[in-house]
C-alpha cells in the first residue's frame, strides 16, 4: 500500500513540475523569438491602427539617438539600448513563376536585418553581392509556394499615389538574397525583408520610415523616459513587444489556465490517494490502535503516528517525483527528442524552463495539502474503543 501511495504522489508531483516547465518554456521560447525578430520595444506612428497599413513617419521625426546611433553607441548604451533599427514597411504583390501573392515588404539596412534574423536564415548569398543591387529575403514557405529560390529575381509591384491621389503600380525586380524560416506564421506567410532604400522609393515621403525597433541591453533595462523625451509628442508612440503583438501574447496567456487545470487535477489525485491509503493503513492497524489505547496511549499520540507516516510517504513521493521531472526536462533540453509541428506551435521542439522556485512551490504545496488532507482519515481513531479495536479482524 505504501508503495502505491508513494507512486501516486511521485507521479503527480512529476506531472505538475513537467507541466509548468514545458508551458513556461513554450511561452518564453515564443516570446524570445518575437523579441529577437521585432525588438523589445517598437516606435511607430501614434495614429496607427491594428490591422491597417502602417502610417509613414517623416525623417524629420527621427529621434536623435537614431540619427547618431551608429556613431554614438555610448548614447544608446546609456538608455539601455543594445540595437536600434529603422524599418519601412509597404504592402505589395510578389510574382513567382506562376502564382502571385500579397506581401508586406519590410525594408531594413542589411546590418540590422542580419542582427535580428541571423538565427532564422536557411541559406543566403555572399554579403558582398548585396551591396551592388537591391535585395530581398523571402520565407521558406513563400519560396516553395512561388517556386523562387536564392539567386532568382522576384517581381514586386507596389502601388504609389500620383499627384491626383490615385494608386499607380510600380514594379521592381530585386535579387533574392536568401531564404528564412521563423516558424511564426504571420511573418513567414506575409512578410519579406528587403533593402531599406528599395522600399523607401515607394513611400511618401521617400525617406520616411514606419517603425523603429529597439533591443534591450543585457546589462540594463531600457530607459523609456529618456527615449520619450526624444520622440515627437502626438506623432510617435512607444509600444512594448506585448502591446505590439497582443494576439500572440493573449494566446500564450490562455495556456496558464491549462496549467492550473492540470495542477488541480494532479493535486486531487495525490490527495485522494493519500487519504484513501492512509485510511486503509489505519484499518489494517486497528488491533494495534486498540492495544495502544488499552495501555494508556492518548488518541492524539496515535494520530501523530499516522500523520508522520503520511508525511514520510508524501516526502519520499515528492523526492522521487522531483528526480523524475528534472531528469525528463534535462533530457529534453539536451536531446530535443520531443518534437513539434513548427507550423502550428511556432517552435520545432518542446521547450522546457526548469524554475527552482516553481519546483519548491509545488513541493511545499503538495506536502502541506497532503498532511492537511490526512487529518480527515485520522479522525476515525476517535471513534474506536479499545474493546472493539482489539476484537477487530
Amino acid at each position: 500500500m505504501m508503495r502505491l501511495a508513494i507512486s501516486a504522489v511521485s507521479l503527480s508531483v512529476a506531472t505538475m513540475i513537467v507541466t509548468i516547465a514545458t508551458v513556461k518554456g513554450f511561452q518564453n521560447g515564443i516570446k524570445d523569438k518575437i523579441v529577437k525578430v521585432h525588438g523589445n520595444y517598437i516606435i511607430d506612428h501614434a495614429a496607427n491602427m491594428e490591422g491597417a497599413d502602417p502610417l509613414v513617419v517623416g525623417p524629420q521625426f527621427l529621434p536623435n539617438f537614431i540619427k547618431t546611433g551608429k556613431a554614438n553607441t555610448a548614447e544608446l548604451a546609456s538608455m539601455g539600448i543594445e540595437r536600434a533599427a529603422i524599418s519601412a514597411s509597404k504592402a505589395g504583390i510578389i510574382k513567382g513563376e506562376e502564382d502571385i501573392d500579397g506581401v508586406v515588404a519590410k525594408g531594413m539596412n542589411y546590418d540590422d536585418f542580419s542582427y535580428c534574423m541571423r538565427g532564422f536564415l536557411l541559406r543566403e548569398l555572399d554579403s558582398t553581392e548585396l551591396h551592388l543591387e537591391p535585395w530581398v529575403f523571402i520565407s521558406k514557405s513563400m519560396s516553395s509556394r512561388l517556386q523562387l529560390d536564392t539567386g532568382d529575381r522576384a517581381t514586386f509591384v507596389f502601388f504609389v499615389e500620383d499627384s491626383s491621389g490615385r494608386g499607380r503600380p510600380r514594379a521592381a525586380r530585386p535579387l533574392i538574397a536568401g531564404i528564412f524560416e521563423t516558424g511564426i506564421e504571420q511573418i513567414d506567410n506575409q512578410v519579406v525583408y528587403a533593402d531599406l532604400s528599395l522600399v523607401q522609393k515607394y513611400l511618401k515621403p521617400k525617406a520616411g520610415f514606419t517603425e523603429i525597433e529597439l533591443w534591450e541591453s543585457k546589462d540594463s533595462p531600457i530607459n523609456l523616459a529618456a527615449i520619450s523625451m526624444q520622440t515627437a509628442a502626438g506623432e510617435l508612440r512607444i509600444s512594448d513587444s506585448k502591446q505590439f503583438h497582443r494576439q500572440i501574447y493573449d494566446w500564450l496567456a490562455i495556456l496558464n489556465t491549462n496549467v492550473w487545470v492540470i495542477l488541480t487535477l494532479m493535486a486531487l489525485v495525490a490527495l485522494i490517494a493519500m487519504s484513501t491509503i492512509l485510511l486503509i493503513l489505519m484499518v489494517e492497524k486497528t488491533s494495534f490502535i486498540g492495544i495502544a489505547q488499552a495501555m494508556g496511549s492518548r488518541i492524539g499520540s496515535l494520530q501523530r503516528i499516522f500523520l508522520w507516516q503520511s508525511a514520510y510517504i508524501v516526502g519520499l513521493g515528492i523526492l522521487i517525483g522531483d528526480v523524475l521531472a528534472i531528469l525528463l526536462c534535462v533530457t529534453q533540453q539536451q536531446t530535443h527528442f520531443l518534437t513539434l509541428n513548427q507550423d502550428v506551435y511556432f517552435v520545432q521542439y518542446v521547450m522546457v524552463d526548469i524554475n527552482p522556485w516553481a519546483i519548491a512551490i509545488v513541493n511545499v504545496g503538495v506536502l502541506i495539502a497532503s498532511v492537511l488532507a490526512a487529518l480527515i482519515p485520522v479522525q476515525w481513531i476517535k471513534r474506536m474503543t479499545p474493546s472493539r479495536a482489539i476484537r477487530f479482524q
